[in-house]
């Protein structure tokens, strides 16, 4: 287990490494230890993705900047984060009519079938890691129960997109989205502001009082789902990706 300065860690090694949040660095000295114990654990895990995701003061901060350089970091995508009180969250109909079924309903092959389709034109920066690797990642940082939450969304019986909602590892009330999406040909009409309503639905059903979510700067339908179904941008972050995750630079 990675441990840093009380940094903030998605970890779903050996497939991907991200430092959502790099904790109690005071000073440029402590955010290049950081560099190089993520460098040692890197190598010493054999991870394909790693990730840092800095927030506004951080990101403007030449001397971290120029470190992440130095260490072969690129600068991959804007995230922008957005809050919801689950407590005052309403059915309607319209969330009624979509049916979701976890893999122990389905089968793991249609969820990873339809997490492939998902994906396909999505505006969000591209991840690359397979489909494969994403989901034993996923199963990595969500834990043995993992299962109930991967879902299948479905309209009148025909499968339509997933959702996998889940509260987050290391809280007991925060509902997040490890990912959420429509196949194609169900986008543009309203149903993705239906589907994530009803996860956000799905949260307050397992006990999360609040829901986190982000998406690219460049992901303007996102945006519009997250402001219709009630949720506030409280937050401006970017992400930092390793360029080559085997030959970080050392000191």
């Amino acid at each position: 287990m990675f441990k840093g300065y009380g940094a903030k860690i998605l970890d779903g090694v050996p497939n991907y490494f991200v430092i959502e949040d790099i904790g109690q660095v005071s000073s440029i000295h402590h955010f290049e230890k950081l560099l190089q114990d993520i460098d040692e654990y890197v190598k010493m895990k054999d991870i394909q993705s790693v990730k840092i995701v800095l927030n506004e003061k951080e990101a403007s901060n030449n001397d971290y900047l120029h470190l992440l350089c130095d260490y072969d970091f690129l600068k991959q995508d804007i995230q922008f984060f957005y809050k919801r009180d689950l407590d005052s969250l309403k059915t309607t109909e319209q969330e009624t009519s979509i049916e979701i079924k976890s893999i122990g309903q389905t089968t793991t092959d249609l969820f990873k079938k339809m997490w492939q389709e998902v994906v396909m034109g999505s505006l969000n920066a591209p991840s690359s890691l397979s489909i494969e690797m994403e989901f034993e990642g996923m199963k990595t940082e969500l834990g043995s129960d993992y299962m109930k939450n991967c879902l299948i969304a479905y309209h009148d019986n025909d499968p339509i997109g997933i959702t996998i909602p889940h509260i987050e590892p290391g809280t007991i009330e925060e509902g997040r989205l490890f990912y959420f999406g429509l196949i194609p040909e169900y986008r543009g009409n309203n149903w993705g502001i239906t589907l994530h309503k009803r996860s956000l639905q799905y949260l307050k059903s397992i006990g999360a009082t609040y829901y986190i979510g982000a998406t690219g700067h460049r992901n303007i339908p996102m945006k519009r789902i997250f402001q219709v179904n009630g949720c506030r941008m409280f937050e401006k972050k970017t992400i930092y990706r390793l360029k080559r995750p085997h030959t970080i630079k050392t000191s």
